[in-house]
């Protein structure tokens, strides 16, 4: 994710530079998507991140005939944006649009399929999230993991698995902080992260797919806003250094914080 991360920040800036000296000018469009991946050698992932960085920023409008250079006053109005931290934002929408996709529906077959060895595995990574304890890995992944594996689809599990470095390390944004905020954020996000788990597994024990999988999207839904009100300058009106705030974790506030290893 940083190698990816950091050509698309590379291509940006290149870009940028361009617009700035006057070699792409307001209103003319940019080369096609292809064009620009045989420029800069890259897929057109890539480029689509590098072009919504430049958007996010107000230099870049897009149309039907594609990527178009912005005016300079509408360019003026996101020019002290932080782009590292709207990469972040970026990447971080996407990365939850899939878990929803995939974890909200991973609950509720969990609820109809999981067997007692799948409910002890849930039970004991909560257990392990509560008692801080990480010999066996990241309790928070551990419980996850338990859910893909009760929903009993060795095709689902796979793909789960190809993604799992995704879901739980987020190098792009651990980088915008100090260790310090690091060390705070981890904690407190850990012990929201083990109250939704608890939720969504009373709900499978009870074999309640629904309320299994109405929990799991809050979960990762109060999960994201939670990472994008973090994030330092991501132009976001809420983006104040706090927690995202939720009923059912008012009484956080004087919880014991956790210190495992990994994020939710």
């Amino acid at each position: 994710m940083i190698e990816v991360n950091s050509r698309v920040d590379r291509i940006a800036h290149q870009l940028r530079e361009q617009i700035s000296q006057g070699k792409i000018k307001p209103g003319e469009r940019f080369p096609s998507e292809r064009s620009l991946c045989s420029v800069f050698g890259v897929g057109r992932t890539t480029i689509r991140e590098a072009l919504r960085s430049l958007a996010a920023r107000g230099l870049v409008t897009r149309s039907a005939r594609g990527a178009v250079v912005a005016d300079a006053e509408s360019s003026l109005t996101l020019a002290g944006a932080d782009l590292p931290a709207l990469a972040a934002q970026t990447s971080i929408r996407q990365l939850f649009e899939v878990r929803k996709l995939m974890e909200v529906r991973v609950a509720g077959w969990a609820a109809l399929r999981a067997g007692a060895d799948d409910i002890e595995a849930m039970r004991s990574a909560i257990d392990a999230e509560a008692a801080r304890n990480t010999e066996r890995g990241n309790p928070n992944r551990l419980f996850h993991d338990a859910l893909a594996k009760a929903a009993h689809n060795p095709a689902l599990v796979q793909v789960y698995e190809s993604g799992r470095h995704l879901f739980f390390r987020l190098p792009f944004y651990w980088k915008l902080f100090d260790d310090a905020q690091v060390r705070m954020t981890r904690s407190e996000r850990h012990a929201m992260a083990r109250r939704w788990h608890e939720q969504i597994f009373r709900a499978i024990v009870e074999r309640d797919a629904a309320e299994a999988e109405g929990a799991m999207f809050q979960h990762l839904d109060i999960m994201e806003k939670d990472l994008l009100n973090r994030l330092p300058n991501a132009g976001s009106e809420s983006a104040n250094g706090k927690p995202y705030s939720h009923p059912l974790l008012a009484d956080l506030k004087g919880a014991k914080k956790t210190t495992s290893e990994g994020i939710r």
